[in-house]
């Protein structure tokens, strides 16, 4: 279902920017500025133009309509909608003027109207775009210059050869810095490039996975703290678990581990593909020729999947919180989000391992909360990995169907780089850093965070359906990942193949 932007509803816009990260009034001793000198602070640092900009040609629109159809989400209460395309008018809001100012120099600079249309993403792995977009396209629809679907609807886009190759339309360069290089380089098939992401994207920031854990906990239980862990490189997921230990208890004496006693880590259940992006698993690597060979089997993965079972299993620090977990069966009457997000607030939940979109609903925490990445495999592994949720975090690309792929090369260009501008200081650096982060900490953290944000095809395309069965597996305690891996080679190969003929 399409949502034309003059069609929605007033109720729906208010809600939309009410659940932007920015919305809410920051709290606690690094609490932001006003909204009033928060916008003089974005004023200004989008008023010094970055000496850094696209060289592009100069492009008249003559007045056109430039229309840009973008990811919303209505299942899940809105929670994973973000406004990266579009809003309606200015509110005085720090990231909704933002979003309409860049708008208004795009539409200036090369005389367009732009519009946007909205489409639901119809909620976790539903791929609900891609099938929208694919009976656009397969009927030869012409009306959008730039899609922004979610990153899991873009893959399966571009092997359907029905998004244009960023890398050969010319205009974009994605070396440029308000491109996020590693994640566009991850997805980057046989050196082509048919969808990217960075600044253009709000959700990309959204959907990046961190941990929250309270900091109040740390002080009172005389626990090392996780930002010198973080800093020293030995935040592993063998010291998360050693660090929850120190707080995790059967504390109400009824011989069960649930929310009411003090919990070590909380956590969603299909959180296994996070925790193993986070240890430096992959399921695929590259060959001589950029082509895709598959290496899930080979010693370390298997390692890290070995550490990932130990997270799991481990029932004296750990819940997860999900309705659909056997582990969790107690506490299906609370809810997924809600019963974690309650559990940290209350103080009773050490770490929460989740989204930056669960930052802004900690924001009236009385208790101080810290920012961390994901943790590592173990001290020998060099660099901290975050994964971003695909189903959530929106990216861009340009439909074979536009009518002028110069305009939308052009435009989506100079898009990225004013939202590097205009959107991300407002957005990361005054609303999510300065008005949710409680520390300077919590800052470096949020960098280090965005800086290592990674992708790995063999899990975005569940190659063989291997990542959904492992999750399975995991989940109910099974190891002998070789056997299960082994079973599914054939399959697995035989798709990459597939795909690295599609991208040939």
């Amino acid at each position: 279902m399409l949502h034309n932007k003059h069609k929605l509803t007033s109720r729906v816009i208010c809600l939309l920017l009410a659940l932007s990260l920015s919305s809410a009034a920051s709290c606690g001793d690094n609490a932001a500025q006003s909204d009033d000198s928060a916008h003089e602070s974005q004023t200004a640092t989008t008023a010094a133009v970055s000496e850094l900009a696209p060289d592009l040609p100069a492009y008249d629109g003559d007045g056109r309509d430039f229309t840009i159809l973008a990811k919303m989400e209505v299942s899940m209460s809105g929670r994973w909608t973000a406004l990266d395309a579009y809003v309606e008018e200015q509110t005085g809001e720090i990231v909704n003027d933002a979003v309409y100012d860049r708008n208004i120099a795009l539409e200036s600079k090369y005389n367009i109207n732009i519009k946007a249309d909205y489409m639901d993403i119809g909620g976790q792995y539903s791929y609900n775009m891609y099938k929208e977009i694919s009976k656009l396209i397969m009927a030869g629809d012409t009306t959008y210059d730039i899609i922004m679907p979610t990153i899991q609807d873009a893959a399966l886009l571009s092997r359907d050869g029905m998004l244009y190759d960023l890398n050969s339309v010319g205009n974009i360069d994605l070396d440029m810095p308000w491109w996020n290089a590693q994640f566009n380089k991850d997805v980057n098939i046989g050196g082509k490039s048919y969808f990217a992401n960075g600044d253009i994207c709000m959700s990309f920031i959204r959907a990046s996975y961190c941990v929250l854990f309270n900091k109040g906990i740390i002080e009172d239980y005389g626990i090392e703290n996780p930002y010198e862990v973080v800093s020293s490189g030995e935040w592993t997921i063998d010291k998360m678990l050693e660090l929850a230990s120190q707080f995790a208890g059967d504390t109400d004496g009824n011989g069960k581990y649930d929310t009411a006693d003090n919990v070590g880590l909380g956590m969603l259940n299909n959180h296994v593909e996070v925790f193993y992006t986070s240890a430096g698993g992959k399921f695929v690597t590259y060959d001589e020729n950029d082509g895709f060979v598959f290496c899930g089997g080979d010693e370390r993965n298997i390692a890290v999947l070995e550490k990932i079972l130990e997270i799991y299993t481990n029932t004296d620090s750990v819940i997860c919180f999900s309705n659909n977990s056997k582990r969790s069966a107690n506490l299906a009457s609370l809810g997924h989000v809600e019963a974690a997000a309650a559990a940290f607030e209350a103080g009773t939940l050490l770490f929460l391992a989740g989204t930056m979109n669960n930052v802004p609903s900690m924001r009236d925490m009385t208790t101080d909360f810290g920012i961390l990445p994901y943790p590592k495999y173990d001290e020998n592994q060099t660099d901290y990995y975050t994964y971003v949720q695909t189903w959530a975090s929106g990216c861009a690309a340009i439909p074979i169907t536009c009518l002028d792929i110069n305009a939308s090369s052009i435009i989506m260009e100079d898009m990225a780089y004013l939202s590097s501008q205009y959107i991300t200081p407002a957005f990361y650096e005054t609303a999510l850093k300065n008005k949710y982060a409680r520390d300077n900490e919590s800052q470096e953290m949020l960098d280090l965070i965005c800086e290592t944000r990674t992708c790995d095809i063999g899990n975005l395309y569940n190659i063989g359906g291997l990542v959904s069965l492992l999750t399975n597996n995991i989940n109910a305690g099974k190891g002998d990942f070789v056997s299960t891996i082994t079973s599914l080679e054939s399959s697995i190969e035989k798709t990459l193949d597939e795909i690295n003929e599609l991208y040939s």
